[in-house]
């Protein structure tokens, strides 16, 4: 939910008539219900999380398994009805857009699409690790964990260059499961670059050397980027957003890794297989657009969208682009 949400979650949130908030702090207040229109219980193992998200009619402090186990025997089953069905139809809905999404036009490459065509291929013993920035909203909204692989995030710290450590950290823990760590050049280049040396000094120690680095090399601190369109109605500021580029693929081969470059969608599928099927681990260096927008789920992505349009106005013929992009993600959000 919230802003890393689909369409599915934002409508379900926005509908719904009690909720059960279970060991969650999720900040994004604007994407609960409306305040009053649906019943609250929360369970939280710190007592003080209780009601700083949403008015609560009922707040149960305690270990949420346990709570939860004792609340079950009280909770009468009940038959499918209109309701589960026109959830399970949203749902539907939205992976219709998100392959709609991914398939988009854009230059060179979506990114959407190149964590997408993960989504057949990641081993059912794999260990997923993600970055802060855009690519946490292409994991939330596209890729599909197989039941038993866990994802690593950074979740309320929000630390930017999580994604190479936290999948070492994964690897050392389990040496014969592969790794497939998320991150955006950002990212990278804060702190995941480095850790290519520790990896490259790693990898031939571990029953399985699988691990794929994807970075998704835009150029840009999109996340803030799009923040700033969003909250201020600022355009991009190049000076603070632009990043250096820098040969990712090519220096994951200077390591003794194995590195490859993507720029075209018909290389995406390949990429993917030759990692994930190579004797050392692999750095995927996809060349994306930086246009692709960030909106967050309608109904509260409607109300952000004005400054949205205000930030890439101000950047003329350089923001166009977006535009086109942002107003057909509009429309699909609206069509709920």
């Amino acid at each position: 939910m919230g802003h890393l949400g689909t369409t599915a979650s934002g409508w379900l949130m926005d509908g719904c008539d009690t909720l059960v908030i279970v060991g969650s702090n999720d900040p994004w207040t604007e994407y609960y219900p409306p305040p009053g229109a649906a019943h609250a219980v929360q369970v939280d193992i710190d007592g003080r999380h209780l009601g700083n998200r949403y008015p609560i009619e009922v707040g149960l402090t305690g270990d949420t398994a346990e709570t939860l186990r004792a609340l079950l025997p009280l909770l009468e089953e009940k038959p499918d009805g209109p309701w589960q069905r026109d959830v399970a139809d949203q749902v539907e809905r939205w992976h219709r857009i998100a392959e709609e999404r991914a398939a988009t036009d854009v230059d060179p490459l979506s990114p959407e699409l190149v964590v997408r065509a993960l989504n057949p291929r990641l081993p059912a013993d794999a260990m997923v690790s993600v970055d802060v920035g855009s690519v946490t909203y292409w994991y939330a909204r596209h890729l599909r964990l197989p039941a038993g692989v866990p994802a690593h995030l950074s979740s309320t710290l929000a630390s930017m260059g999580s994604a190479v450590p936290y999948g070492l950290a994964a690897k050392l823990a389990a040496p014969d499961r592969p790794v497939v760590a998320l991150s955006g050049d950002g990212a990278m280049q804060m702190v995941g670059v480095s850790e290519l040396v520790t990896l490259s000094r790693l990898w031939r120690d571990w029953a399985d050397p699988r691990f794929v680095v994807l970075v998704l090399d835009n150029g840009d601190l999109a996340e803030v980027t799009w923040e700033q369109r969003e909250m201020e109605g600022d355009p991009r500021f190049d000076d603070s957003q632009a990043l250096p580029a820098f040969p990712y693929a090519a220096y994951a081969d200077l390591l003794g890794l194995r590195g490859i470059r993507v720029t075209d969608p018909a290389e995406v599928p390949a990429a993917w297989d030759e990692a994930l099927a190579a004797d050392r681990p692999v750095l995927i260096q996809a060349v994306v657009d930086p246009d692709v927008p960030l909106l967050p789920p309608f109904p509260a992505g409607e109300e952000k969208l004005p400054s949205f349009r205000r930030g890439l106005e101000q950047e003329g013929q350089d923001g166009e682009h977006a535009r086109e992009l942002l107003d057909r993600q509009a429309e699909q959000e609206a069509d709920i």
